[in-house]
């Protein structure tokens, strides 16, 4: 059986019995119709797999042949592009094995079939060939104007993606112009302000220095404390731009929110002063969360202030707590996922804001404030807390009529936790037993000082100013209870440098201290189970009490 390679509208034949295949090719020929002879199923589906079967104009099939029809040649029929059809022209005998309803389920099965009885003249047989070449053309034309389309679309989509790209860069070179004005402005009430608090802490120190060499001791206590006031200002400035970046570490705890309330409230009071009344409203079996207490404190003591302010003769402030559950359309408006939430808001009634003045309130740099009295981080440092923390804050507010601001943060799905929060001592804690503490910096000063004041409290402490000497320490026989470590080092960071301490030391417990958490050391936003985190700058008390709880396994 003679077989030639398939040229632009090629008719397979499969006629395995006999010269049949042969005579079929050649009566073809004759009319100017090229045929292709194949010896099996599969060398059709070979063919129809080349170039999407474009060669191929349709297939004449002896009946006899099916007998030998596989899963993969009625699979190769059934996975044909979306313009192929592939006409088939079957020749069929009289009877057979075959009941004649089984006959054309199977025949039905093929697709796209024609039915042609043997013995049939050469005119009959050129006529149905020629059917499939026409039918075939037509597929071709589709496919022809379906890459046509195909091409147009994939033009139409690189050029969207173009002019997106274009619209994209546009929109970030304006807001990168837009922050850098909104930067500028904010600049010299910035420098202001931390020039301000350099000076009172430069002009203490320098009031120590002369007291001492004078001999007036009693009279240092003074500076040092309007010195250390001084640095809690810059600390909670610095805060402010970090959590409004979101590259802030947090070291979430479980929280309940009404004893958190209850504990500032005396707080709240002071702060705010007599003209404005203070109400808690606080619900009952109101959800844990899990959270940073110090920054939702620091986010709740910021709505306050806020709201003091939008009430100069005074007013009323309500701070509620109560629970939710989002779901369905509420969750999506909220762009949270659904679940339980605990609220916190701040309500005032004071002079409120109009649409557009709310539409920008969490917006870093925003503010009505004159220059000087307020930097526009505070409700842009709550967002982003509220955010990072897996929750949102919203803004409600009428001129007026005042305003809501609402914290949501989602439910501690655990046993709630009877946690008793231990007050600071005005000492440094001293040790409950003699424990060894390493304590890794790569700044002398704060290395140096840090060291002293775990000194001390009472624990032995080892130095190191870098990661690889830390290492080698902690690889050593050294009875070395816990490691106290800066995050932000050159080289090796505290981060990996206690990853790599814990393949020798699996338990070794880990206090991080950072001023500024890189995302790259904590890509969620959140400290690793199990360690610890402590912002700079910090009390030297609360050092020495961190350091106690966790070494004494206490938190």
């Amino acid at each position: 059986m003679e077989t030639v390679e398939p040229t632009a509208g090629v008719i397979l034949i499969y006629a395995p019995t006999g010269r049949d295949a042969d005579v079929i090719r050649q009566t073809l020929h004759e009319r100017g119709i090229a045929g292709c002879a194949v010896a099996s199923f599969d060398e059709a589906c070979h063919l129809l797999h080349r170039d999407e079967g474009v060669a191929v104009g349709g297939m004449i099939v002896a009946e006899e042949a099916l007998g030998g029809a596989t899963a993969a040649f009625t699979k190769c029929l059934s996975n044909q592009p979306a313009w192929s059809d592939l006409p088939i022209c079957l020749l069929t005998v009289s009877g057979g094995p075959e009941s004649p309803r089984a006959r054309w389920r199977f025949f039905e099965s093929l697709g796209n079939v024609t039915l042609l009885a043997r013995r049939l003249p050469a005119e009959s047989l050129v006529s149905a060939a020629r059917g499939l070449l026409r039918a075939r053309a037509r597929q071709l034309q589709t496919k022809h104007h379906l890459d046509e389309l195909n091409g147009a679309a994939q033009t139409l989509e690189r050029r969207v993606e173009q002019r997106t790209e274009e619209l994209m860069a546009a929109q970030e070179t304006l807001r990168q112009a837009q922050k850098m004005e909104a930067i500028g402005q904010l600049t010299g009430g910035l420098a202001h302000d931390f020039n301000n608090l350099l000076q009172v802490v430069n002009s203490n120190m320098e009031l120590v220095q002369l007291r001492i060499r004078q001999g007036r001791a009693a009279d240092i206590e003074r500076q040092m404390r309007s010195a250390h006031e001084a640095t809690q200002r810059a600390a909670a400035l610095t805060h402010r731009l970090l959590a409004f970046s979101r590259r802030q570490t947090l070291d979430p705890k479980p929280v309940s929110l009404n004893r958190l309330v209850l504990g500032m409230l005396s707080l709240i009071e002071r702060t705010i002063g007599p003209s404005v009344s203070i109400h808690a409203d606080l619900g009952t079996d109101v959800y844990w969360t899990m959270c940073d207490p110090p920054q939702l404190e620091n986010a709740v003591l910021n709505l306050c202030i806020n709201a003091r302010d939008a009430m100069p003769d005074g007013g009323a402030l309500r701070i509620r707590t109560e629970n939710t559950t989002l779901v369905g359309r509420a969750a999506l408006l909220h762009d949270l996922p659904a679940g339980d939430y605990v609220i916190l808001s701040v309500a005032d009634t004071g002079c409120g804001m109009t649409v557009e003045v709310a539409s920008k309130a969490f917006d870093p740099f925003f503010t009505t404030k004159p220059l000087g009295q307020g930097t526009g981080l505070g409700l842009s440092m709550i967002y982003g807390f509220t955010r990072q923390s897996g929750g949102k804050a919203t803004i409600e507010s009428e001129v007026g009529a005042g305003t809501v601001v609402s914290i949501y943060l989602p439910r501690l799905i655990a046993e709630q936790p009877q946690v008793e929060e231990a007050p600071l001592a005005e000492s440094i804690p001293s040790a409950v037993k003699r424990k060894t503490v390493l304590v890794v910096d790569d700044e002398p000063e704060v290395r140096t000082v840090s060291a002293e004041v775990l000194r001390e409290a009472g624990y032995n402490v080892l130095e190191a100013a870098e990661g690889i000497t830390a290492l080698s320490l902690l690889g050593s026989n050294l009875a070395i209870d816990m490691l106290v470590t800066d995050i932000g080092m050159p080289g090796m960071n505290g981060k990996q440098l206690a990853d790599r301490a814990r393949l020798a030391r699996p338990d070794l417990k880990v206090l991080f201290i950072t001023g500024f958490a890189e995302k790259t050391a904590f890509p969620s936003g959140n400290v690793d189970p199990g360690s610890h985190l402590l912002n700079k700058p910090f009390p030297i008390r609360e050092l020495a009490l961190r350091v106690g709880q966790i070494v004494n396994g206490t938190v």
